[in-house]
Order: C-alpha cells, then structure tokens, then sequence
C-alpha cells in the first residue's frame, strides 16, 4: 500500500494552479447585454473598446427625435449596478489603459438604471453609464444611437450625459407600435470586435473608415493586401488590424521584409516595400488618399508553438517534447485521444488509494532536478507540486489572442487553460540565481467548471463557440499586456509567489513580479490542467480536459 501511495503522490506534481478560488466581495463589472424598446435589430457590442451602438428604428410622426429610449433588456455581472455618468466625458479612451484611468476619476448618479426606466437620449445621441461592482469598482461604457434621419450635435455643449439629462419621468411616452414597421437599416450592426469575425458592422457616423465628401471622388484609403517575410497577412477590415501567425518557431521579429503590400487607388503609406521592420512590437502603417484622408493599421508577425496542433506523439508525449511536457510517471495522465477528424490530448485527473492526481500539459519540463521518490511523496516537504517543475520555454512573440479547442467534463472540479508571457533575466528556472528577475509580460487565463464559461466569471475570456462535429468548443481569449484584468483567475494562483513553499535545496522557483507589458518577451508558459488546484492535491477524480488545435492571434 505504501508503494502505490507513493506512485500517487508522484503524479499530484503535474498540477498548474495555486490556490483555489475564495468567496469574498465581488469585483465583477462586466456589461454583457443591453438592448432598448426602440432599437432596430440588435446592437453592435465592442466589449475592447467598452462602446455599444444602437439603431434605432423610424422616428414616429409625433415625435420630431427619439428623446428617451425605453431599457428593455439588461444583464450585468452579477451584485453589480448600472448608472448614468454624472458630468461630461470630453474624450473617451480606446484602449484598456485608458478606460481603466478614466472609470477610477469619473463620477456617477446614485440611482441605478434598471429594466422598465426610460434614458433621456442627448442631442449627442451619445451617453456614458457607469457599471459599479459590489466592491466599488467602476467600468465606463459609451452608448451610441443613430437616428433615421436625424443628426447628432457636435458642439461641445452636447458632449456626453449627465445625470440631468438621465432618467426621465414615467410620463414620458415613445411610440413602440412604430418599431413592427421599421425600415430595413442600411447597415448590419453585430458583434464585430474580434480578429477575422465574419460579422458586418454598423456604417455609422463613427465609422474607422474616412469616406470622401459628396463632391470628390477619392477612395478611400485602404491596404488591400500585404505580405511580410514573404508570407500573406489576414486583414481585419474592421479593427484596422493586419497580422502574419505563422512565421518560422523563434523568428526574429525585430527585423522583417515587408516583401509585398497593396493599396487602394490613389493612396500611399508611411512603410516602404523592401524595408525591414519591428513587426514583433507591431508597426502603425499609415495609409493616405489624394483628399488627405487616411488610415491607420496595426501591423504585427508571430509564430506558432510547434506541436500545437497536439497530432504528433512520442508514445503518451506529445512532440516536440523540447517544448511540451506532462506529469505522466509511472500512471498516465496524459494521452493521446482520437475521435472523430479530431487527434488531440486527453487530460484526466486520477485518484490512488484516495490521493488526487491532476492531469497536465504545459511548456514546462517536470521534475529536472531528479527529486527521488520518497521525496516527492513527503507533502510536509512539498506543499505546492508546482515547484518541481521548471514552466516556461524561451519565446519572443507577441500575441494578441489565444484560441485552442476544448471539451471539459469536470463532475464539479474546475479546469485551467492559460497563458503567460514572461521576461526573464535568466533562462531556465531550474538555475536561476538570486539576482534573476522574472516579469509577467502579458496574461489571459481561462478558469471554469463548465465548457460554455458558465461557471465563473472569467474577463480575458472573448468567445466560447457551441460544441462542433467532434463535441470540441472553442476558447478565445484575450491577452492582457500589463497588470491583468481585476477578477482574472490568476489573483488566485501561485503566479507572484517569489517565496518557495518547500525548503528542499531542489525546490524550482517560478515566481514572477508585475511588469508595464512594455517589456521584450522572452518566454511563454501554457498550460492546461484538468484540476485547477491539483498542485495542492485537490480534485475530483475523472475529470476530463481534452484540448487541440491551439493557435496564437496575432
């Protein structure tokens, strides 16, 4: 019996979390859905840039504008509430940075906007609200209605809402009856804030894209297509955003051909074909038409993890193993799975003699300071399994996304799917010295009970597809550059622990510090556990994660 205890505990080492999430006061501030009485089909969300857009449909005979809407439709994170922005907004940020300065300065009406209220619309057509956590946290959100027939005020005296010019009294009437007779709206407005998203936004007066006076005749300014390091680039139309994701493993990036590229008549740019440029950090690519309008994209090149696509195996290995590594010892649990057109890994938890045992695979080499047997199955000496592995593996890139599919069973165990970008002053962990530092670049991590994302609320979480032919769904997640986004899983992970749990001289310290984002990348970690607090020998025994096909966005 004690040899198969030991055998056990051997395996409780492959686990990728700390500690498990606590219950305390909720910091969750999401705006899931929004919709009105009076709008035109469903509104444009672009959940990055914390802006909604709604159409709104014919203004009936007895109204001269749509002066309030009525909120029909609201679902915010839980304990949270909504509310009007109290004083004027006078630039609304597009990046997270922004925001997140701009929802700790801005003030708020006290009363809630709930379901039923009717919102006075400025002469704007534009307002903010304001979505407080249980804690006090705050997130601002811009809310955008374009009225048939009707233009917005664009001088500073109708630059945002107030509370003023928030709710309005009950007695306030709108025709509803005209919405059964709408007009088709010239422009589609759906879900469109993701990389290569097939969806059509709305052709409003805050489009990215200039257009030329009724007058001229000038296109507009485009690139139609680019090539960098010889390889064809996707272009997102609607993010303005151009991306080469499968260069050569470990490319250098700093210094890429732009080898072909292709604008719109009339229009020149800023780049020059045949130059080389950082295309790793990402290059602004201005282009300009013959009016001077112009247009501004994001240009950046990655690469791919070899042995991503989880099809190659070394037995219960996945290869190259230079990169992937596993806790299989002496039982597995990690294996090749087969089903349907799908070959991809399977990760299961196990239970010996009652002792948990997570399944895992991840960018990390386990146990390579050779910690014996008897060792390894003292928990007194060993608290924490993660620090008999040595995660990370040297990587350069910079991605914006991580998408991978999955399948999760979890009998009420929660699984880890995440991401970490690092920069080190040293290599591998398993000889770093006491002056090296270990930066968290960039994060998105994904923390859950169930596949559909029901389970907990997970922000670096952007979309997760229904099950396909082979019951796989898939996860994109967001990378977040900097400090992470507040109720991410890995506030409640071993992430920054600096200190070591185990005072074996062979214990490998993976801690990492808070970096800006700005930092170079140097590593990566990935990691996939079927337990999420199996480091810690918790789990529930049979809990399944399958994983395949993971690609990085960039």
């Amino acid at each position: 019996m004690k040899k198969w205890i030991i055998l056990a505990l051997m395996m409780l080492l492959g686990a990728c979390t700390a500690d498990y999430d606590t219950f305390d006061t909720s910091d969750y501030r999401e705006l899931k859905e929004i919709a009105v009485a009076e709008q035109d089909g469903s509104p444009a969300i672009y959940s990055e840039q914390h802006r909604i857009e709604f159409d709104l449909v014919e203004v009936p005979d007895s109204l001269d504008t749509w002066d309030s809407v009525t909120l029909e439709d609201l679902n915010l994170s839980h304990f949270a509430s909504l509310h009007l922005v109290d004083g004027d907004i006078d630039e609304f940020p597009k990046d997270s940075a922004g925001l997140d300065s701009l929802a700790k300065k801005v003030k708020y009406s006290k009363e809630t906007i709930e379901s039923g209220n009717k919102i006075r619309v400025p002469s704007s057509h534009v307002l903010y609200v304001v979505v407080v956590s249980e804690s006090g946290k705050k997130s601002v959100w811009q809310l955008t209605f374009n009225i048939p027939n009707v233009e917005p005020e664009s001088s500073s005296s109708a630059k945002s809402s107030s509370s003023a010019e928030g709710k309005s009294s009950s007695s306030e009437k709108s025709d509803k009856s005209s919405s059964s007779e709408s007009k088709d709206s010239s422009s589609s407005s759906q879900k469109a804030d993701e990389p290569g998203s097939s969806a059509v936004t709305s052709s409003s007066s805050e489009s990215d894209e200039p257009t030329s006076s009724s007058g001229g005749s000038a296109e507009a300014p485009k690139i139609l297509s680019l090539s960098i390091a010889g390889k064809a680039a996707v272009i997102d139309e609607e993010n303005k955003s151009i991306h080469v994701d499968d260069l050569e493993f470990r490319t250098d990036l700093t210094s890429l051909e732009l080898s072909a590229m292709e604008l719109s008549d009339g229009a020149s740019a800023d780049v020059t074909v045949g130059e080389s440029y950082d295309f790793g950090m990402g290059v602004q690519v201005k282009v300009t038409n013959e009016k001077d309008e112009s247009t501004t994209y994001s240009v950046k090149a990655g690469y791919q993890l070899p042995g991503g696509n989880f099809n190659t195996w070394n037995k219960n290995d996945v290869t190259p193993d230079s990169i992937w590594g596993n806790a299989n010892t002496l039982v597995t649990t990690t294996k090749k799975v087969t089903s349907g057109s799908m070959i991809g890994a399977e990760i299961k938890t196990s239970s010996v003699l009652g002792i948990i045992a997570s399944g895992s695979l991840y960018t990390a080499d386990f146990n390579p300071n050779g910690v014996g047997t008897l060792s390894m199955a003292n928990s007194s000496t060993w608290p924490d399994g993660n620090e008999l592995l040595d995660f990370g593996k040297p990587f350069a890139a910079r991605p914006e996304y991580m998408e991978v599919k999955f399948s999760y069973e979890g009998k009420g165990d929660s699984c880890d799917i995440y991401i970490l970008l690092e920069n080190r002053t040293g290599d591998k962990n398993v000889n770093r010295k006491a002056s090296d530092v270990n930066t968290l670049v960039a994060s998105a991590w994904f923390r859950s009970t169930k596949a559909d994302n029901s389970g907990r609320e997970n922000p670096d979480v952007v979309s997760v597809s229904e099950p396909d032919e082979n019951k796989m769904r898939t996860l994109r997640l967001k990378l977040k550059y900097g400090e992470p986004l507040a109720g991410s899983p890995i506030e409640n992970s071993s992430t920054f622990d600096t200190k070591l749990k185990s005072s074996n001289k062979a214990a490998i310290n993976n801690g990492l510090v808070q970096g800006t984002g700005e930092e170079p990348v140097t590593h990566i970690r990935v990691v996939f556990a079927s337990s999420a607090d199996g480091n810690h020998y918790k789990g529930v025994s049979g809990a399944t994660l399958i994983v395949d096909d993971l690609k990085l966005i960039y």
